[in-house]
């Protein structure tokens, strides 16, 4: 299997190059469109970009990689570099009301939101670029997603999932494991002893 692994060192790096796979319309293997941060914190530093544009953990050492820098770079020399930040409506439309800045300057309207501004875990120089109209950075409204879910004869709820090892369809009672999507897409594996919730959006 060839295809593109990144090697990162922070979190923030490992969001940056999800974040630029997931503009480009890729999905993890699974067919999440999550960070899985929970990756990142079991030790894993690497990440692969399949050629079926897949989103893969490769097993470190067995192939070339490159560096985050590197990656960043080429994505800037090939134009596709464009940091999306999804955000729920509430704090889209706050950023908003801070960007307009109505009966006040820019820095009167972050200083009077700072609370808030800090609350936003997307990091506060992306956030302040943005209220500054940096046309490099762009925040926009995250889709809902859903889940599927059913309840076992001991009353717990079990959640659909695509098992990593044999991509089949599964059920899982971790909620984090369950398979997340659109509505559209989430149909398409619903059947009679499946219902469907809405995932909350952080």
């Amino acid at each position: 299997m060839t295809g593109t692994v990144v090697h990162v060192t922070t979190l923030e790096q490992w969001k940056s190059v999800l974040d630029v796979w997931f503009e480009q319309g890729h999905k993890w293997y699974s067919g999440d469109k999550e960070y899985l941060e929970q990756y990142f914190r079991n030790g894993d530093r690497y990440l692969l970009l399949d050629d079926d544009n897949n989103i893969l953990k490769p097993t470190p050492g067995q192939r070339d990689y490159i560096e985050y820098s590197e990656f960043m770079a080429q994505q800037k020399e090939d134009e596709k570099m464009t940091t999306i930040y999804e955000v729920s409506q509430s704090v889209f439309d706050e950023l908003q009301r801070i960007k307009a800045h109505e009966g006040t300057s820019l820095i009167g309207a972050i200083v009077a939101n700072a609370k808030f501004i800090k609350s936003i875990e997307i990091g506060n120089k992306a956030i302040l670029r943005c209220l500054a109209d940096d046309p490099a950075i762009e925040f926009k409204v995250k889709e809902q997603l859903y889940r599927l879910y059913l309840v076992d004869v001991l009353g717990q709820r079990n959640y659909f999932t695509i098992s990593n090892a044999t991509a089949l369809p599964d059920r899982t009672v971790v909620k984090e494991k369950a398979f997340v999507e659109t509505l559209e897409e989430i149909k398409k594996w619903q059947t009679p002893a499946w219902e469907i919730e809405e995932v909350e959006i952080q």
